[in-house]
């Protein structure tokens, strides 16, 4: 035992105190004894004998109090001496359990167990041993212990996950997570040791010398062949009422079989279908579902397969198809049938979001409807009035957005309305010259996905002279601006500075032109672009400003974000299979998570890539040498302290209750017989 702050100690002088005290109430009387009494002496000496015992218990009591207040200030703490102790023919056991997706098959993950604990029947008397899970991550179940039944308690705890195994994320994983030792490290790994969990790098499996002790390895496979395997791969919506599902031949050679497919639309069966089909190795064949309703906004699409083979976790899969309908979005424009009201109106309806165009002139129109819409979009920009442009300023510095191009209404200004970006008078635009493309910022959200700005044929761009306030975002030669964003108050103004029609350029006619649009509409409308089928063990992004959009829940339906932690949270780990739901005022969102389908092939790694690697080891644990001579008694764990100076609070509460009560009674019976 020792003290972490023995100057307290000086406070045991205090113990002094009570017992001065107590001898101050000790009287030395002299007693005279007369005839009429003699006879009560005798009863009189049994109360005395009462009395100074009640007297010497609640003076130790008081004594115990003050001795165990200076203990508790002084923090003692003890040492608990290791389980286990290392010899000079010491090993130290690491057993790492696949726990994977693909050990749900058959009885793979009851052959893991059982190897285990066969490995336990391995152990020597001087041996020690750890146990580890490995899947979507390594964890420790049991550390260092001399103990096999503490292992085999672990052992029984464990079950396999959705999770995908990486052979050399695992090793890199042990390196860190296995305590330092002076034993001799022997790593068992029990795994069906999945040809698509090997680790691109091979040298990447070979585990590092610990703490100066080579490492040796035993592998420890439950499957020693291929095992044919079908899987749902896919759910793609093609049409309106129609579903076509892929089914993937994870086995090494052709496939053919006969299975039940049925698909089901928010938990209600719409059809199942029974076909024969076959796919070579790897190969998918597909089935379409026709005729199928979907309700408003997100569905849930669930496929399972029958009969199930022996890995029946991945003959179902879930999706999500939003049925939302499209958002409204209004288009300004000073001449409705130009052709950039039909380039953009077919670049929105044709976005993955889906919007529906409303055209409305801007001779007339009028700005109080702006509210309804989070974005917008103005043709010819140089068409507005003075008064709508303080109209679209006020919409934007409101937190609204606009999409804006120039155009020959814009051509005519010295200052383009809504940004008051100045056009210089000295550059006229020519139509004779060409213009190329120079600089991308491909990090903002508008830009990130669109590629193809570097083979654009622009002839007519404007002049602008980028104000202080504006982030240009593609630059052409010249320095000349195509595309500027400016923040007005809460809102956002997005200008490109050329025609949505094909008369300054040919952009509209270009891929690059579709993808930009419904990029920079998600951009405008602060859309976030979840990505609405995912893997377990992927990261459900939340906000890109830090804000997620809602609460979260998991397939259970427990909210995985207190209200607090919302604004704060930039992604979640998404651990398990089925349907994570964010609530939002605008309704719930579905995001599908399924298994990796990695974890569906089957396929093994051949046994010679397991003896090389074997060997491999081996050969790494030869080279690194060994330190034969290890201290006999040296500890395999550094001691652990426990202090105990709440349970000394703790006893100093009841020693306190007891002092009052025995007290009040010693001073009733003093007062009562003085």
């Amino acid at each position: 035992m020792s003290f972490i702050s023995p100057l307290f100690l000086i406070g045991l002088l205090g113990i002094a105190l009570p017992i001065w005290l107590h001898r101050l109430q000790t009287h030395a009387t002299e007693r005279e004894k007369f005839s009429s009494i003699m006879f009560m002496e005798q009863s009189q000496q049994r109360i005395h004998i009462r009395r100074k015992l009640k007297y010497l218990v609640l003076m130790a009591l008081r004594i115990l109090f003050l001795l165990l207040l200076v203990l508790a200030f002084t923090r003692p703490v003890f040492f608990v001496a290791p389980q286990a102790a290392v010899t000079e023919n010491t090993t130290h056991h690491v057993i790492v359990v696949d726990t994977s997706f693909s050990m749900r098959e058959g009885n793979s993950f009851a052959q893991a167990i059982t190897e285990a604990e066969a490995v336990l029947d391995t152990m020597e008397p001087d041996d020690i041993a750890s146990l580890y899970s490995a899947s979507g991550s390594v964890t420790l179940i049991n550390p260092v212990t001399a103990d096999p039944a503490v292992i085999e308690a672990g052992l029984a705890s464990l079950n396999p996950d959705n999770g995908r195994l990486d052979i050399g994320a695992m090793i890199a994983a042990l390196d860190t997570l296995i305590e330092s030792s002076q034993a001799n490290f022997l790593i068992h790994f029990v795994s069906d040791f999945q040809q698509s969990g090997q680790a691109v790098r091979f040298a990447d499996m070979v585990p590092d010398v610990i703490n100066g002790r080579p490492v040796s390895l035993n592998i420890h496979q439950v499957k020693v062949e291929d095992v044919p395997n079908w899987s749902v791969a896919s759910i793609e919506v093609t049409e309106v009422d129609q579903v076509r599902v892929g089914l993937l031949n994870n086995s090494e050679e052709t496939q053919e079989t006969e299975k039940s497919i049925s698909l089901a639309v928010n938990d209600v069966v719409q059809q199942t279908l029974t076909e024969s089909f076959s796919a070579p190795s790897g190969g998918v064949t597909y089935l379409t579902f026709n005729n199928i309703v979907f309700e408003a906004g997100d569905n849930r699409l669930d496929v399972s397969m029958s009969p199930n083979d022996s890995l029946a976790e991945d003959d179902q899969r879930h999706s999500v198809f939003d049925n939302s309908p499209p958002a409204p979005v209004i288009l300004l424009t000073a001449n409705p049938d130009s052709l950039a009201v039909t380039y953009i109106t077919t670049a929105l309806e044709t976005a993955p979001r889906g919007y529906e165009v409303q055209l409305q002139n801007v001779n007339g129109f009028d700005p109080r409807v702006l509210q309804r819409y989070p974005w917008i979009i103005v043709d010819d920009i140089g068409s507005v009035n003075d008064i709508l442009a303080q109209e679209l300023r006020s919409y934007i510095d409101g937190g609204g957005a606009i999409l804006a191009a120039v155009g020959e209404r814009s051509a005519a200004r010295s200052t383009l309305p809504v940004g008051n970006q100045p056009i210089s008078g000295g550059l006229a635009f020519s139509r004779n010259t060409s213009y190329s493309v120079q600089r991308v910022n491909t990090s903002h959200p508008a830009l990130d996905r669109a590629v193809g700005w570097n083979n654009l044929n622009i002839s007519r761009v404007l002049p602008i002279q980028a104000t202080t306030q504006d982030n240009v975002l593609i630059s052409l030669n010249g320095d000349l601006p195509l595309l500027i964003e400016q923040n007005i108050g809460l809102g956002r103004l997005l200008l490109l500075n050329t025609s949505l029609d094909n008369s300054w350029s040919d952009l509209p006619v270009k891929p690059v032109f579709v993808s930009f649009i419904a990029e920079a509409a998600r951009h405008l409308s602060n859309e976030e672009q979840l990505v609405r089928e995912q893997t377990v063990n992927s990261f459900l992004q939340l906000g890109q400003n830090g804000g997620a959009a809602g609460q979260v829940y998991d397939p259970d339906g427990n909210r995985l974000l207190s209200l607090a932690d919302t604004t704060r949270a930039q992604n979640i780990l998404l651990e398990q299979t089925g349907y994570y739901r964010i609530t939002t005022l605008g309704g719930d969102v579905l995001v599908a998570v399924n298994p990796d389908p990695r974890e569906s092939d089957l396929s093994l790694m051949p046994a010679q890539a397991l003896q090389n690697w074997e060997n491999m080891v081996a050969t790494s644990a030869g080279a690194a040498g060994t330190a034969n001579t290890i201290a006999v008694s040296a500890v395999e764990e550094e001691p652990v302290s426990l202090e105990i100076w709440r349970v000394l609070l703790v006893l100093l509460a009841v020693i306190v209750l007891m002092e009052s009560l025995l007290g009040n009674r010693y001073l009733r019976f003093t007062t009562g017989n003085s």
